[in-house]
């Protein structure tokens, strides 16, 4: 009997073996025919760089050509336009990454069907590598839209390529010339002019990179907030194209602009200029490009500001940390504060060590000092705010190169104004922030 179990035994194992080998071998044949699986085959196999030029030629319009330019594409036909690199190099792309779908039929008798006769749209390549022309055929899309008919010139065969190939194959002039209205760099930008309804105002980079607001006269102006005017420029697209040159374009409001805008770099400048309103669109121009274009109406929104906006509100920009030396002038007393080795001593009118927590919290009231409006002023004119007798003068110096900050703060008709030493026009502060510098002071 032991004998028998023994041999039972061994017939199990030896099935389950066999099962296990026998998946093993099937399972490794699948992986075996999928990595053995037919490549795609391309319409086009070369690299994207061998790609020289192609020519468009839609059912219903006029036929251009894209040309390698060195590294570089430009439009050459039916004349001469810049290129949107991007893209050009896109399409390139697409279209050496083109693949045959299915074989509809190898000897289709009639085209017609399927859009191809005449097609909806003719692509004529020409490349540096095999084969050197290819002319591809587009036409319409499969009954179901996952797929577009298309043939290779010379190949009787019908054949399909995946859907997305139809949108992505049929480009416009419009959709592949350089769309930029304006084509400087914004980063590089140094100066805005900004002229709209009769008023006026720049702002300038200054040496320091900070950026300056001539109203005029010339004030601080608030970084973020020009970087956000900046950001209109970033990609600001041509909407439409209405005629390739500038003859005539005085019939789109350019006699009378709604906006002018005037960039400069260290090497150039070019002038957005803005017409009439054109539907949702404005008709605009640019100084140094050729064609009279729409643009998106927020662009003219985005300049069209009261420049009391872009104004610095903030009185100081120093940070504790760098804080050297705090010296204040009141209607009371005068008091003077130096920061040594990371400690805090009072140098007048005595001397004595002052708390680190104690110092921070004037410091900070005194960048808490921010602006809440700009009253109407004429440059000079501070007595109307008794800048002249000032209730407060602040003057902190801070920064490797012990940079200062002189503010003074004035009363008139019971409201309260500060200014700044480089700024000639004052701005309300509100008393609040004053009690906040006098109990910080009064803490010390």
């Amino acid at each position: 009997m032991k004998k028998y179990l023994n041999t039972l035994i061994a017939i199990v194992i030896f099935a389950a073996l066999w099962g296990g080998v026998t998946y093993y071998n099937k399972h490794k044949s699948k992986e075996e025919a999928a990595t053995t699986e037919k490549p795609k085959e391309l319409i086009l196999p070369v690299k994207a760089e061998q790609v020289q030029s192609f020519t468009i030629t839609p059912r219903d319009g006029e036929a251009f050509t894209c040309a390698r330019d060195g590294k570089n594409w430009t439009i050459t036909e039916p004349h001469p336009l810049p290129a949107d690199q991007s893209a050009v190099n896109d399409y390139v792309g697409s279209l050496v990454g083109s693949a045959v779908n299915s074989v509809v039929d190898p000897h289709p008798s009639n085209l017609k069907d399927f859009g191809l006769d005449p097609p909806a749209t003719t692509l004529k390549i020409s490349t540096s590598g095999t084969p050197a022309q290819l002319t591809l055929l587009v036409g319409d899309s499969t009954p179901t839209g996952d797929a577009v008919y298309a043939q290779v010139a010379g190949n009787p065969r019908l054949i399909t390529l995946p859907g997305y190939g139809k949108s992505t194959l049929e480009k416009t002039l419009f959709d592949l010339r350089d769309r930029r209205a304006l084509t400087l760099e914004q980063d590089q930008i140094q100066r805005l002019e900004v002229t709209s309804g009769g008023k006026s105002f720049t702002v300038t980079k200054n040496p320091d990179g900070v950026w300056d607001l001539d109203l005029p006269p010339p004030v601080r102006a608030d970084t973020f907030s020009v970087q956000n005017l900046m950001s209109a420029f970033q990609g600001l697209p041509m909407v439409s194209i209405l005629q390739e040159d500038k003859k005539g374009a005085d019939k789109y409001g350019f006699g009378h602009p709604t906006l002018t805008v005037k960039a400069s770099t260290a090497t150039g400048s070019q002038s957005i200029v803005v017409g009439k309103k054109d539907g949702s669109n404005y008709d605009a121009m640019n100084s140094a490009l050729a064609p009279v274009f729409t643009i998106g109406s927020d662009f003219v929104a985005r300049f069209q500001i009261d420049p009391a906006t872009l104004r610095d509100k903030s009185y100081f920009s120093f940070s504790a940390f760098d804080a050297k030396n705090v010296d204040i002038a009141t209607a009371k007393e005068h008091r003077v504060f130096e920061q040594q080795n990371f400690k805090w001593k009072q140098t007048e009118p005595s001397a004595k060590d002052e708390t680190t927590e104690k110092m921070e919290d004037l410091l900070n009231a005194l960048t808490d000092l921010r602006a809440a409006s700009f009253p109407k002023a004429s440059p000079g004119n501070l007595a109307a705010f008794g800048l002249n007798k000032p209730l407060y003068t602040l003057k902190v110096t801070f920064g490797d190169k012990n940079s200062t900050q002189l503010v003074t703060v004035g009363s008139a008709n019971d409201h309260f104004y500060a200014a700044r030493n480089t700024d000639a026009l004052p701005g309300e502060v509100s008393k609040p922030n004053l009690d906040a510098i006098d109990k910080a002071l009064g803490a010390l």
